[in-house]
């Protein structure tokens, strides 16, 4: 829960600089990104979506060149609500939701897994059973872990707002209080917020005003086992409810079949794993109860979002205004680790607390002129300056080896100190730019936008960049012979288009051109170490946008679309260039600027008024993208691999192919003489795998027997695909029916790949469970098994050791997002209670899904919004689905 989205504009803009969008809130740039801890914490979570009026995605070059250095991803523009002159409007918004995981994998049974793993067992040539049904009470022990795990999380928001004003002073007021439990227990999000927005009029010419936004936010959360570099943490929880075996219990009881009290009543073995019982081997990793119910971890934060503006009209069509803003972020993450079970028993305990403070100004002048000249020319300029300045800092420390169970705190009696999380940070931007439009007549448009920044993290003498855009656009549907031929039909028809250059620094490091050295010990004298190497010439990742399209409406607008064609050309992207060890240079890599890659793609979208008579209406939009990404240039060409929490490389960067691809070793199923995994290696020849061979012999043999090297992914790896949507849309619906309205929003995407790591685990022939597809394993019964021969330790076959095709499946999908039903009571029944409206609703969020994906969701993400490893869904918790029925009211 309140994990950040993965967020892209046009796709992935770079590999490893960000391709997360600049967000610009009213005006000034906000952080985002998690600053939590096990407890994710996502900053744009603290915007109560109740302020919002508009939100505007800028794209294009000439759009988004007014931004610069921060535009290569895509800007959004967030609007909150402003006062209206009128009378006071008061307005209380209200929901209550359940929500809960879909598509929970089906594993096996008590029964049928003692089945699976001493068939196994015997396959591995062990002597006797190794697994047993057990029972409680005369009751069998067929433990659901999921049951433990997930639940069904209550949610509720309140939101009351206050809006009106005068012919001087205009205001916005308003309250909102979210409490929110996620589907894995002992997961909540807790959100306070407010907002106060005001304008006034000092004189006819002056006007000044400001916002002042604050949100707290708490979130606790288990390690849930989800977050980027999580994938594979034995703690991660989620994993937990499905890789446990059936056939142990959670709790230990005694002999009248009550549970021992106190900690005693966990069911831990002596190897810090859970409780085997009567198994002789391995039944998981950590039992997640003592997990769930003793360690804590929480992430609080404040934020304050305000801003002061003065606008002075100096003659009539000219204005100065001055706007300052400032965001500050503070966040306190506490983690407490118990000393009995789990990631805290080889610490014999820990407690955390680290505080991280985002500070940051933003001080913008802007000159703005707009006049028209005889009717026909409209001119408007603009042109301005901005400074902002982040200062990152963190500090903490953790404490381990508790003195007594009682402490849970850092604040208890620990016995060792060490810090963490502790860095500092800071940068500045200064710049200077402006804006020119052109209309003739309302058939001819131009713009041009140039902007200059200067950032502190760049090298000197490369700390300069100028960006600049220009568009031009023409109204045919103004010209006569438009208008006397095709204008009733098609009354609106404009081209467009627009070309420029912006550039990315977002994720760049404050300090990323300079050589580092960091301080330490060595014994007990101090020294420094030399941690990063600089690099005198690292400056910009620079895009090159092209966008030419339509704009047109039919029939009176009753049918609405847009077309564009776009390409976006980045280059000088930021790698770490290999170096030789011998240079003796920190993590043996320099970051420089080489690299090269092009989003091209085409959007479409409709709306449209498709029926509408008497009470009844039907408006529809629908929007297309089809989008391909490719690599043109690397360092030395040469290819790179990603990897998922660094242990598991399924994504490649190679010229040629979409960045991230998709990257296994090729297999051909299972050979139904023997039930082994057959590979093939790059030169084409079929291998098999049998996990338990005779001492001298090899595991890996070619289908006659031959002993063969073992498949590598480096040697015999192929690029299945890009990772990244090929095509991507939504299609939204509105019906109404009086004072009846149903909306039903759907999504979809595809030509792209997945790797489902989680397959893989689910089938590993060690110790914990299994999905139910291993019960078509290959026998002397059923040799057309999909599944190999089961053979207990073997974690190659089905792809835990080494990335293969059988787990590289196809992302196609069609989901039905959102359905809500709404009925706004009649104004005579209101009129009685002095009520404006009312509105009472229901909704579902993630009503359906098709694909043929078999993982838990086709837009899973284990690693967030890293643009070098997307496609990967390995040991990630389910999706949530979401029922809510609120109420919209207002006086």
């Amino acid at each position: 829960m309140n994990n950040p989205p993965v967020f892209r504009v046009r796709g992935i803009n770079s590999i490893n600089l960000s391709s997360f969008p600049l967000i610009v809130i009213d005006g000034v740039p906000t952080f985002t990104g998690d600053l939590g801890n096990s407890a994710a914490n996502n900053v744009l979570s603290n915007l109560n979506p109740n302020d919002i009026e508009s939100i505007d995605i800028l794209k294009d070059a000439s759009a988004t060149a007014i931004y610069g250095s921060r535009a290569s991803a895509g800007v959004v523009l967030i609007t909150t609500k402003r006062g209206q002159k009128g009378k006071t409007r008061v307005s209380y918004d209200a929901w209550a939701g359940w929500a809960s995981a879909t598509r929970v994998p089906e594993v096996l049974n008590a029964q049928q897994y003692v089945e699976i793993k001493n068939e196994a067992a015997a396959n591995a040539g062990l002597s006797g059973p190794q697994y047993f049904l057990d029972s409680i009470n005369g009751q069998l022990i067929d433990t659901k872990w999921e049951d433990y795990i997930y639940q069904t999380g209550f949610s509720h928001n309140h939101g009351l707002s206050f809006s009106g004003g005068g012919d001087q002073t205009t205001y916005y007021l308003s309250l909102g209080y979210t409490e929110q439990e996620g589907m894995i227990v002992t997961n909540t999000f807790k959100r306070l917020s407010g907002r106060l927005n005001l304008d006034h009029k000092l004189t006819k010419r002056i006007k000044i005003g400001g916002a002042l936004g604050y949100s707290n936010n708490d979130n606790v959360g288990p390690n849930s086992g989800s977050l980027p570099g999580q994938a594979f943490s034995t703690a991660g929880i989620g994993r937990l409810a499905f890789v446990t075996a059936p056939v142990v219990d959670p709790y230990l009881y005694d002999s009248r079949g009550e549970r021992l009290p106190g900690t005693a009543g966990y069911n831990i073995g002596t190897n810090n794993q859970v409780g085997r019982g009567k198994n002789k081997q391995q039944t998981g990793f950590y039992n997640p109860m003592p997990l769930i119910d003793l360690n804590k971890q929480t992430s609080e934060a404040n934020q304050i979002q305000s801003s002061v503006y003065g606008q002075l009209e100096i003659v009539k069509g000219l204005s100065i205004k001055s706007q300052y803003g400032i965001d500050n972020i503070r966040v306190e993450n506490v983690t407490f680790w118990t000393p009995i079970h789990g990631d805290g028993l080889g610490q014999s305990g820990l407690a955390a607390n680290t505080s991280i403070d985002y500070k940051r100004w933003n001080w913008q002048n802007l000159l703005n002129y707009d006049v028209t000249l005889a009717e026909k020319h409209t001119i408007g300029a603009l042109v301005g300056t901005e400074q902002q300045r982040t200062i990152t800092e963190g500090w903490g420390a953790q404490r381990t080896v508790i003195a007594d169970p009682f402490f849970t705190t850092y604040q208890g009696n620990f016995t060792t100190i060490v810090p963490t999380g502790n860095f500092q940070g800071e940068n500045y931007l200064l710049s200077y730019f402006g804006r020119l439009n052109y209309e003739f007549n309302r058939r001819y448009y131009l713009t041009f936008n140039v902007r200059q920044d200067e950032y502190s993290a760049f090298a000197s003498g490369e700390k300069k960049g100028t960006f600049w855009g220009a568009s031009a656009g023409w109204t045919l549907s103004e010209e006569a012979f438009w208008q006397n031929t095709i204008g009733k039909t098609v009354n609106f028809f404009k081209l467009r288009g627009s070309y420029g250059t912006v550039g990315n620094n977002q994720g760049i490091g404050d300090f990323a051109s300079q050589s580092l050295y960091g301080s330490g010990l060595y014994g007990a004298s101090p020294t420094i170490v030399y941690t990063q190497a600089g690099n005198p010439d690292l400056t910009w990742e620079t895009s090159k946008k092209t966008d030419i399209g339509i704009v047109f409406g039919l029939f009176n607008d009753r049918l609405q679309g847009e077309y564009t064609y776009f390409k976006n050309v980045i280059d000088g992207l930021v790698q770490n260039a290999p170096q030789a060890p011998s240079k003796g240079i920190p993590g043996n890599s320099i970051a420089i600027n080489i690299g090269a890659m092009e989003n091209t793609g085409h959007e479409f979208s409709l709306s449209a008024t498709v029926f509408r008579s008497g009470k009844f209406s039907w408006t529809s939009s629908a929007n297309l993208t089809l989008m391909k990404n490719e690599i043109t240039e690397l360092y030395e060409d040469s290819d790179i691999f990603s990897a998922t929490s660094g242990l598991e490389s399924t994504n490649i960067h190679r010229v040629g192919e979409s960045v991230g691809s998709i990257f296994a070793v090729e297999t051909q199923g299972v050979n139904p003489a023997n039930g082994q995994r057959l590979y093939v290696k790059a030169d084409g020849t079929v291998v098999q795998y049998n996990h338990v061979v005779p001492a001298g012999q090899s595991r890996w043999t070619t289908l006659d027997g031959a002993a063969a090297t073992a498949a590598s992914l480096l040697a015999d790896g192929k690029v299945y695909g890009p990772a990244i949507p090929k095509w991507f849309g939504g299609w939204d619906n509105t019906f109404t029916y009086g004072s009846v309205d149903l909306n039903v929003q759907l999504n979809y995407a595809g030509g792209n790949y997945i790797y489902n790591g989680s397959k893989a685990g689910l089938r590993d022939q060690r110790g914990w469970n299994n999905h139910t597809d291993v019960l078509d394993r290959w026998s002397e019964n059923n040799t057309g098994g999909k599944i190999p021969r089961v053979v207990f330790g073997d974690n190659v076959s089905n792809g835990s050791a080494l990335p293969i095709s059988e787990n590289v499946e196809k992302g196609d999908f069609l989901r039905i997002r959102n359905i809500t039903i709404g009925y706004r009571l009649p104004a005579n029944l209101l009129e009685r209670a002095n009520i404006a409206s009312l509105r009472i609703y229901g909704n579902v969020n993630n009503a359906f899904l098709f694909t043929g994906y078999s993982g838990t969701d086709p837009e899973v993400s284990a690693n967030g919004n890293s643009n070098s490893t997307p496609g990967v869904d390995r040991n990630t918790v389910p999706m949530a689905q979401t029922f809510t029925v609120g109420v919209n009211l207002g006086f």
